[in-house]
């Protein structure tokens, strides 16, 4: 059980610091180099990683979470909306970058000669990669601030009104999200896992088969 644990710790670690560098490395590229001048282009987790975010996916069933959110300064992007998207999208998809890795390790992990034991252990940890990632991925594609998701409301709605309504409230809306208030067979399930739980089952049983 410790193992597992720890284990799940350190994937959790590498995959949310992941995804707070690529933020990091793509606003770097489009020409703002705030979250870089901050020390963010690492993979070092004590850069990266907040502890409520952590703790809230290690020791909850959800396996959604957040890290350090990754400043940047639109002043210095040639078009900030568009840019500001970009850079918000770079974190999902650095994630789903990571569930392709680990499929491609399972693949070969497969045909590798080597003890069936030690097989079913290496694609139990890289399955457990996959899972994470992808919830990870579509966790934050949520178009809700401030979720990396959220910037893509921002992108399409133009009247500065809305959109200052939507990040006023939309911690509240978030929050609803993820406090499990749905009764299941004697367990409560949040609004968020009961409807991403089923899709990331879906996308991994996809992925897995091919």
């Amino acid at each position: 059980m410790y193992f597992n644990l720890i284990l799940l710790g350190i994937i959790i670690i590498f995959s949310v610091s992941f995804h707070e560098f690529s933020h990091t490395l793509v606003a770097y590229l489009l020409g703002d180099s705030t979250a870089k001048n901050q020390g963010r282009l690492t993979l070092d987790p004590t850069k990266q990683i907040t502890l409520l975010g952590f703790l809230f996916m290690l020791l909850t069933l959800f396996r959604f979470g957040w890290g350090n959110p990754t400043l940047i300064n639109q002043s210095n992007l040639k078009d900030p909306k568009l840019y500001t998207l970009i850079i918000s999208l770079a974190g999902p998809i650095s994630n789903f970058f990571l569930t392709i890795v680990a499929l491609l390790l399972i693949k070969l992990t497969i045909l590798m000669p080597i003890n069936t034991l030690l097989i079913s252990r290496i694609i139990n940890i890289l399955s457990e990669v996959m899972i994470i990632n992808i919830g990870l991925g579509i966790f934050n594609l949520i178009p809700v601030p401030p979720l990396d998701g959220g910037n893509f409301l921002s992108y399409i709605i133009k009247n500065e009104n809305i959109q200052r309504y939507i990040t006023q409230y939309s911690i509240f809306f978030l929050i609803l999200l993820i406090i499990p208030i749905i009764p299941i067979y004697g367990r409560f399930y949040s609004i968020i896992s009961f409807i991403i739980m089923p899709i990331i089952t879906k996308i991994y049983s996809v992925l897995i088969f091919l």
